[in-house]
């Protein structure tokens, strides 16, 4: 579990700014539980990836925005969006690498990145980040919300 000053400054800087909406339904328009909205609010707990893409995306801005790594909100969406699993095999194939080598580049075990690809799953927020750098990407990108 991931916890981030940076990340709950500013997930309650977005959701302050609607004062009309109660925490609870906002939780709801966002699409994630009330016990997750709250962990992040109040503590920072970094949700999953695919919640903090939905949170990113209510909001409409970058993923490099919400977690406070970047001052900069604006955020330009993909023309067409691409899952986690179909940016990385783009990446893998225009880098000419395979599973195995992006494994020993990353650190990350191997049967990991197999679970994503045949499983459809999305990696951790950690893994993400390691992933991104190797690659040279954004978070945004290698999660397919945009095409920068």
């Amino acid at each position: 579990m991931a916890i981030s000053k940076e990340f709950k400054e500013r997930f309650v800087e977005l959701a302050n700014e609607d004062d009309e909406t109660r925490k609870v339904e906002l939780a709801k328009k966002i699409g994630m539980s009330y016990t997750v909205f709250s962990k992040a609010y109040n503590y920072g707990i970094i949700p999953k990836p695919k919640v903090l893409v939905r949170i990113a995306d209510y909001f409409n801005v970058s993923l490099e925005y919400l977690l406070g790594l970047s001052d900069n909100d604006n955020f330009e969406p993909a023309q067409q969006r691409a899952t986690y699993n179909e940016r990385l095999k783009f990446l893998l194939n225009e880098n000419n690498l395979n599973m195995n080598e992006l494994s020993d580049l990353t650190h990350i075990h191997r049967n990991n990145i197999s679970q994503w690809q045949r499983r459809n799953y999305t990696p951790t927020i950690d893994d993400l980040f390691i992933i991104a750098d190797v690659f040279k990407v954004s978070l945004d990108y290698i999660m397919g919300r945009t095409d920068y």
